[in-house]
């Protein structure tokens, strides 16, 4: 990784109290008080899928539906999407080598699905390996609000669009800083287990096999980063 890079994380990690953010992430009815209930929810059923192959139209709307995301009647894709991400019962081998071309072949699948979705269809389906990438992130992480960057990590913008902000799928960024992310939640993870910082993962992610008691993926990485970026934003 880029040498500036490597600072803004030591720095990130010198600042931010990880197991705090985690225990402070919010999103409609998921907290950790309840146990990130539909989180919880979502991970069993799109990572079943995912390791069986069968993931398709059903997971898009159900993680849509999740999300938020407006006009959920544009979303298309098929039955079954054509992407292998598990072999056996472990994350495939070579997510991690290009990242890129996994999330290209997610977007290239579901209509309606840009940046910000693909990632969650990807954190959900593999959540030791990927975490979402979303506006609040992008713009306290990254490009397009001044005002809001705390730490330039990432070589992507984020864009007023409306009433709300987008991550134009377009720009010069994307999707090869998807790739820069996905190293950046695996590099902060290594050094959070490294340095034996738990995560406090409700009991339920341990229990179903979910998560390994204590030690951090990539998606809770990106809950805790998720949970600062909104005080960020919120100001």
């Amino acid at each position: 990784m880029e040498k500036h890079r490597q600072e803004q994380i030591d720095r990130l990690l010198s600042d931010l109290d990880f197991p705090a953010l985690y225990r402070g992430y919010a999103w409609k009815n998921d907290t950790w008080e309840k146990g990130f209930p539909d989180i919880f929810s979502l991970e069993q059923e799109v990572t079943a899928a995912a390791r069986d192959q069968t993931l398709g139209l059903e997971h898009v709307q159900k993680i849509a539906c999740w999300g938020g995301i407006p006009n959920r009647d544009r979303i298309d894709c098929a039955d079954r999407l054509s992407i292998a991400l598990y072999f056996g019962d472990s994350p495939a081998y070579w997510l991690m080598r290009a990242p890129v071309n996994t999330i290209g072949i997610v977007e290239g699948q579901i209509r309606g699905f840009g940046p910000t979705y693909a990632s969650k269809l990807l954190r959900f389906a593999v959540p030791q390996v990927f975490g979402a990438i979303d506006t609040r992130l992008v713009r306290v992480f990254g490009r397009g609000d001044p005002e809001k960057q705390r730490y330039p990590l990432l070589d992507l913008t984020a864009s007023p669009f409306g009433d709300r902000w987008a991550i134009p799928a377009t720009q010069p960024g994307w999707p090869g800083e998807y790739g820069t992310w996905t190293k950046i939640l695996q590099a902060i993870a290594r050094r959070l287990n490294r340095e034996e910082v738990c995560c406090p993962h409700p009991e339920r992610f341990v229990g179903a096999g979910l998560r390994s008691e204590g030690i951090w993926a990539a998606a809770d990485v990106e809950m805790a980063l998720f949970c600062y970026a909104s005080g960020v934003v919120r100001g």
